[in-house]
């Protein structure tokens, strides 16, 4: 059992009594204070402040380094989003601006209003039935198609075609 490992060395067996230690550790015996002795310790210690100094250093200037990145970051990200909300805004006026432009545009095209114009200011009339040509639609009538713009692949592969035509 782990637990009777564990304890093996501080209870006896079958009793809950502490078990009387009877072997104690003997004090270590003082060495020798010299000189030599001293400058080397002293050495290995300043040696390891020098090290601990030095990490405590480098710590500090990499948390630094972190946070001077962090704060930089947080800055364009909050760049972004003023320049976002401006553009927004933007977005708004020139959206009102053309509704207001379109509502202009309907006002001013109203069919009354461009007739009485037509006769007033341009001294225009309605056609007479002379005027008037009927157009018979009932025959076939001939359908002109226009040529798309194609692309410059759809060329090139034309330009490639002829070319081969030719040469053959």
């Amino acid at each position: 059992m782990p637990s009777s490992r564990r304890y093996s060395d501080f209870y006896e067996d079958g009793s809950a009594a502490r078990k009387l230690n009877p072997e104690r550790k003997k004090a270590e015996p003082v060495k020798k204070v010299t000189s030599k002795n001293k400058k080397k310790q002293s050495k290995k210690m300043q040696a390891k402040i020098r090290r601990h100094n030095a990490s405590t250093v480098a710590f500090i200037l990499a948390g630094f380094a972190m946070s001077m990145i962090i704060i930089y970051r947080f800055n364009i990200i909050n760049e972004k989003n003023l320049m976002s909300q401006s553009l927004k805004k933007e977005l708004e006026q020139v959206e009102s601006s053309v509704a207001s432009a379109q509502m202009q545009v309907e006002q001013n095209t109203d069919l009354n209003k461009i007739e009485a114009y037509a006769k007033q200011q341009l001294g225009m009339q309605k056609p007479g039935k002379n005027q008037t040509i009927y157009v018979d639609t009932s025959e076939a009538s001939r359908v002109v198609s226009t040529k798309q713009d194609t692309t410059i692949l759809e060329r090139l592969i034309n330009f490639i075609r002829n070319a081969i035509k030719d040469i053959f």
